[in-house]
């Protein structure tokens, strides 16, 4: 149709980034960095594919197994305000922060914390088609959360009548960490009709690492130490969880239905329970009197979330379309925590109610020969329910925050000439605990020779204070409180005028394919204005120490991102990807925190047989500062995976692995390292 026939003609230009391993370019069709269907030649911003069958030779379970693997995400690690926050993990792209990543699947939001910590483990990689991401602000088409960068994971399509069943076991050397991954997807259609059905269930048994502690008894409103307190300076050793004992159980469905040639409507539905406990080194209030802080504490989940939501599209004639959606993502916390070695009351002040509804509606239209508008519009309702936003520290009752977000966005794809394209793009937010803001994006591709291109992209970000960051009241983070800039009590005795952070980022990158090598060099520059980040406070009684969200003026951040793709011959191909970041807070001159100056991979695929196949990782991630006056550092850690998949027949695949194979050690402050990590698993397809 004229339609596709022109969206074509338009997004063949110029390469940009490179998928996660050896995918021919020019077969990659990407939906994120634009909202319409295009090549990813024709790009302006940075995107990374990670294909099904790339995910399959990782042999990872969940998403966090599969994104710790790609150069320039890192996981940062410590900053949930919780004593679990030694077992949880978010994601960051280019040093941005973990607020700043929006994690979509299908293109729609998820309820749950802020930050994500959980997420990474609750979606498994069998569910997965493939992984989109879009690195650099993308905030005038997904607004305030999508400052960093966005992860759209992207399920499977009901695109033949297939059922697929993965089993998958896997535990460290000890038998420790077991992780039994069951997952079960049935996809068909009846003529007019389509559906998929998706189960799965992931187990995991903790892992733990004995630490010493000295417990202290304080006076929680004062913060006073109290020394008569018989609990306070007792000091012991407790084994703590640095991998949740954790059960998740999904069960989803998608129906389609073409009404008729024009016009399509879907229906999802899905729910998911987990239940997580571990043991942590938390505070607890006791029975006798008194908090008593960096005592051993159990920490039990229980979490539920239902979404739903239906989506609607309709070509309205050749030159235009309409995409529509609507649902509702509801999430809700139980959290339970207990002392273990005194009797005290059980804690549930982190347990929450989280709804997220959504309106968004996309109009794409021909306006000639050489113009692809698209435009849209998006509400969003965002209700969090909490007691961990209860300004009294003693109280677990939930007290209600609501956000409405309301927004317009316009974009224009537009072909200049035969070999050169332009993408610009402007949104309107009104957001209703901030100011509006309008924010633009601009980015040209140029195609400078036969296999040779070259693009340049500039973007501006916006992002809002979450809920945390504004009104938390945590009686435990790294050891002391950690309490939101609205927050006032008798240890933070003022508020604080958190502002919205501001970004602009400027990208230059060169993309050539030459004979069996395929290459991209990326340089790109974060300048950031109000960045939010937490610091410190304490005076001469460390026991009133906290932390809280503030602005820092200005952040600069540089960076550049290399990969390369070789195919050796036909049956051996290599891959390199690397990213060096220079970080800056510009009044203080230091760096940020939890951002690698260096990570890298290397990766070779040597296709043995026709039916066997191995693969061999190698995973560098360079030193990174814990906290904001430098005075903390990691050390540098390389990981070697290794891999094989064999094909026992069409219908059979059995694979196997070991991850972190020569037993490499990593700092506890930015990962859970469980050692060597052994598993192996089958695919069954009928």
């Amino acid at each position: 149709m004229k339609k596709l026939v022109l969206i074509s003609a338009i997004t063949s230009l110029a390469l940009v980034q490179n998928s996660f391993a050896n995918t021919a370019l020019e077969e990659v069709m990407v939906t994120t960095a634009t909202k319409t269907e295009k090549s990813i030649e024709g790009v302006s911003a940075s995107v990374i594919v990670i294909s099904e069958e790339e995910i399959q030779k990782t042999g990872a379970s969940t998403l966090d197994k599969i994104l710790e693997k790609i150069p320039s995400i890192n996981a940062q690690y410590g900053r949930f305000p919780h004593p679990s926050a030694s077992s949880k993990a978010a994601i960051s792209l280019r040093g941005m922060g973990a607020n700043g990543t929006l994690i979509l699947i299908d293109g729609k939001r998820l309820s749950g914390e802020t930050e994500s910590p959980y997420e990474m483990t609750r979606i498994t990689a069998s569910m997965i088609e493939r992984i989109e991401i879009v690195k650099g602000s993308m905030s005038t088409l997904y607004g305030s959360d999508a400052i960093g960068g966005v992860i759209n994971i992207i399920t499977k399509k009901i695109d033949k009548n297939i059922s697929t069943l993965d089993l998958k076991y896997g535990s460290n050397g000890d038998g420790d960490a077991v992780n039994k991954n069951i997952n079960f997807t049935n996809r068909g259609s009846v003529d007019k009709f389509r559906y998929k059905i998706n189960t799965s269930i992931d187990d995991t048994t903790p892992y733990k690492v004995n630490k010493s502690y000295t417990q202290q008894a304080i006076n929680p409103s004062s913060g006073a130490d109290l020394n008569a307190n018989t609990l306070d300076n007792i000091s012991g050793n407790y084994d703590v969880t640095y991998k949740d004992e954790a059960t998740i159980k999904t069960i989803g469905t998608r129906l389609e239905y073409d009404f008729s040639d024009n016009f399509t409507a879907g229906l999802d539905l899905s729910y998911f329970t987990e239940d997580r406990e571990g043991q942590y080194l938390g505070n607890a209030a006791a029975t006798s009197g008194g908090l008593i802080t960096n005592t051993p504490v159990n920490s039990e989940d229980k979490n539920r979330r239902i979404d739903i939501s239906s989506d609607f599209k309709y070509l309205i004639n050749d030159d235009l379309s309409m995409n529509t959606k609507i649902y509702r993502s509801y999430y809700k916390k139980r959290n339970y925590t207990d002392p273990l070695t005194f009797t005290g009351a059980t804690n549930t002040k982190f347990s929450a109610n989280v709804t997220i509804d959504t309106l968004e509606s996309d109009l794409t239209y021909i306006l000639n020969d050489s113009n692809i508008i698209t435009t849209g519009l998006e509400y969003r309702k965002e209700t969090r329910d909490s007691g961990a936003i209860n300004p009294d520290a003693s109280s677990s009752e939930f007290i209600t925050k609501v956000v409405n977000y309301k927004s317009l966005f316009i974009q224009d794809e537009i072909e200049i000439s035969d070999t050169l394209n332009a993408i610009i793009g402007t949104r309107y937010d009104n957001i209703s605990n901030a100011d509006n803001k309008i924010t633009l994006q601009a980015g040209l591709v140029k195609k400078i020779a036969e296999d040779t291109s070259i693009r340049a992209n500039y973007a501006q970000g916006y992002r809002t204070p979450d809920i945390a960051e504004l009104y938390v009241v945590s009686m435990y983070y790294k050891g002391a409180k950690r309490y939101g800039s609205e927050v006032i009590n008798t240890i933070k005795t003022e508020s604080y005028d958190l502002k919205p952070e501001q970004s602009q980022t400027f990208e230059l990158s060169l993309s050539n394919k030459y004979e069996n090598l395929s290459s991209v060099f990326t340089i790109f520059n974060n300048k950031v204005k109000d960045k939010i980040d937490l610091v410190s406070y304490n005076d001469s009684n460390s026991a009133t120490k906290y932390y809280t969200s503030e602005n820092i003026d200005q952040v600069d951040i540089k960076g550049a991102e290399v990969s390369f793709d070789y195919d050796l011959n036909k049956d051996i191909d290599l891959g390199l990807n690397a990213t060096y970041l220079k970080t800056e807070d510009e009044s203080t001159k230091k760096e940020l925190t939890y951002t690698p100056d260096i990570s890298a991979s290397f990766n070779i695929n040597y296709k043995i047989t026709n039916d066997l196949n191995t693969n061999l990782m190698l995973r560098y991630i360079g030193e990174q500062y814990t906290n904001s006056t430098n005075t903390e550092q990691t050390n540098d850690y390389t990981l070697v995976d290794l891999g094989a998949q064999y094909q026992v027949n069409k219908n059979v695949e059995y694979y196997v692995g070991i991850d972190n194979i020569f037993n490499k050690e990593v700092d506890e402050e930015i990962g859970t390292n469980v050692g060597t990590y052994y598993f192996t698993g089958l695919r069954i397809t009928f």
